[in-house]
């Protein structure tokens, strides 16, 4: 019996009418880290909501991911759909009839998704069933590592940072892993699915020493806060004083809220934003950036000479190139994400993965290559689109060229401290809007510090996080259709811009852009003094990683100097 007939199954022996399935998968720190959904559809993206009913199911997913959830589902079984036209709760409200029940798993969906739902039944009349489990159990087994603590000196500091925000009666709830391993320092060794960051639990208060919950070991003590089982939680919960709990709706797992719901306390959403702690980063932070920007940009440029010059190669093998450059820095920890290698028309798919896809031969056409990695004191993230061949068509270079100059006019940008991220946004799509087109995806996104590749501040349409002073961001703009995939990353940080209350950009990484796909008419020439220099430095940063080999060397040359 299949897992989709098996939860249909479920549905009716419990008189359900439908299932939300949402991304969130249930709280542990699991060696397989496929999805819910995945497990249900082989819809392996990281973005997406299912609704089940006994003859229909419903794959909603972002623009990112409509070409890859159809190529990855049967359409004979599933309808996919696309967010925001057709986001859950519309869909909700087409599937279910009034005084029809709708189950959700506590552990498979965040506080705010069941708030919302809640809302949405009193109005619609159907009934909202929480399940204390999934349906189905996947076998999901725990990871053997152990949990360490990187850079334990500055626990004290940011808890204090965080106890400041807080009131007297107050308990601060989060099981945003990125939030929680910011403050307590707390990292897995890179497995295979390259996470580094363990799925815990806190509890902060303003005057007691802070609790954390695991499902696996944490390797050494720490007197500034306490590590317990995550069996304990239930127990630590229902012995504290305080009365009110504060939380982020969104990125809080259901079951945990839940258990303060249901013994009677009141839950509030928290009014500091406590993610943009981390994306504020030190001096040394900073630097400790550009250091592995600079390791990741050598290795990243030699594999695009890689697949450039070595004929019957794979997607996959380019790849394992990158990583055995990596390999050759003793900092190098392992990659920070599955890399996107992707040649022809597999590029077209925004997350393409050759090991969950197919593994295709490189011959002549666009390859995508987006990689980055994790080093003992930073994480990197950076995309380069070349043609590989002499023959690429008008439409490529057009397009190309138009994903750069969203990239030079962005990173060329100075504004004022506190500017929104929908605001800078903008910046990079303006003209690309200007050509009647546009990307279904964020322009870029924070990077961690050996943690999470994507963290605060999200620069997309519909985000208003502030940005300032000493953020590590990414831009990638790109441009997309049904057959092919173009797009461009570079890492940035902000640095005051020479005028009082301003920032602007300081790109930190250096790998050549594919010279054959520039139109240089298409640029203006403040674009073209933007590059310029950057090929400038782009050489002098790599040459001498390049000059033992004098084929790699001129290849470097040919695609740096001056347009």
């Amino acid at each position: 019996m299949d897992n989709l007939t098996k939860i249909r199954t479920f549905l009716r022996e419990n008189q359900i009418d439908a299932l939300l399935v949402s991304m969130t998968n249930s709280f542990g720190n699991f060696k397989s880290e496929a999805s819910d959904i995945c497990e249900i559809s082989g819809f392996s993206g990281s973005n997406g909501r299912a609704i089940i009913t006994s003859n229909d199911a419903v794959l909603a997913v972002d623009g990112r991911y409509t070409k890859q959830a159809n190529d990855q589902t049967d359409s004979n079984i599933w309808r996919v759909v696309e967010y925001p036209e057709f986001n859950t709760y519309k869909i909700i409200d087409i599937l279910l009839k009034q005084k029809q029940t709708l189950a959700i798993s506590q552990f498979s969906a965040s506080y705010k998704t069941y708030a919302t739902i809640k809302k949405i039944a009193e109005e619609k009349n159907f009934l909202v069933k929480v399940l204390d489990r999934f349906p189905i159990n996947f076998q999901k087994n725990i990871s053997d590592t152990e949990l360490f603590l990187h850079n334990p000196g500055n626990i004290p500091e940011r808890i204090e940072k965080i106890q400041k925000c807080l009131n007297d009666d107050e308990t601060y709830l989060t099981t945003d892993k990125s939030v929680i391993s910011w403050i307590f320092g707390l990292r897995k060794h890179p497995d295979s699915d390259f996470g580094v960051l363990p799925k815990t639990v806190a509890l902060i208060q303003k005057n007691n020493k802070p609790i954390v919950f695991g499902d696996i070991p944490l390797k050494e003590h720490n007197k500034d806060f306490e590590y317990n089982s995550i069996d304990e939680f239930i127990n630590t919960a229902q012995k504290l004083t305080t009365k009110n709990i504060s939380l982020d709706y969104a990125t809080t797992e259901l079951y945990f809220a839940k258990v303060f719901e249901d013994i009677g306390l009141k839950l509030k959403q928290s009014k500091v934003d406590f993610k943009r702690f981390e994306s504020i980063k030190t001096n040394e932070e900073i630097n400790n950036q550009k250091y592995g920007a600079e390791l990741t940009s050598v290795a990243f440029a030699k594999s695009l000479f890689y697949a450039t010059n070595c004929k019957g190669i794979s997607e996959a093998s380019v790849s394992s190139f990158f990583q055995s450059e990596l390999k050759k820095s003793n900092d190098f920890l392992s990659f920070s994400f599955n890399p996107i290698s992707a040649f022809g028309e597999n590029t077209a798919i925004v997350h393409y993965n050759p090991k969950t896809f197919r593994d295709t031969s490189i011959s002549e056409g666009l390859f995508l290559f987006d990689a980055g990695a994790h080093f003992k004191n930073s994480t990197t993230d950076m995309t380069r689109t070349i043609y590989i061949g002499n023959s690429p068509s008008n439409d490529i270079i057009r397009k190309y060229t138009m994903a750069l100059k969203s990239l030079i006019q962005f990173s060329k940008a100075v504004f004022p401290i506190n500017t929104t991220a929908c605001q800078l946004d903008a910046i990079a799509r303006n003209c690309i809007w200007k050509e009647g087109m546009d990307y279904e995806f964020g322009t870029g996104h924070g990077v961690g510090i050996f943690a999470n590749v994507h963290e605060s501040p999200r620069i997309s349409k519909n985000s208003y996080e502030k940005i300032s002073e000493n953020m590590v961001i990414t831009v990638e703009p790109g441009i997309y259709d049904k057959t092919s995939g173009i797009r461009l990353e570079n890492m940035l940080v902000t640095v005051p811009a020479g005028i009082n209350g301003f920032v602007r950009f300081e790109t930190i990484n250096f790998i050549p852009f594919s010279k054959s796909l520039i139109d240089k008419s298409l640029l203006d020439i403040f674009e073209i003094e933007w590059l310029n220099e950057y090929n400038e430095l782009t050489y002098s940063k790599l040459e001498p990683y390049f000059k033992e080999n004098n084929d790699q060397l001129q290849w470097l040359k040919e695609n740096t100097t001056k347009i």
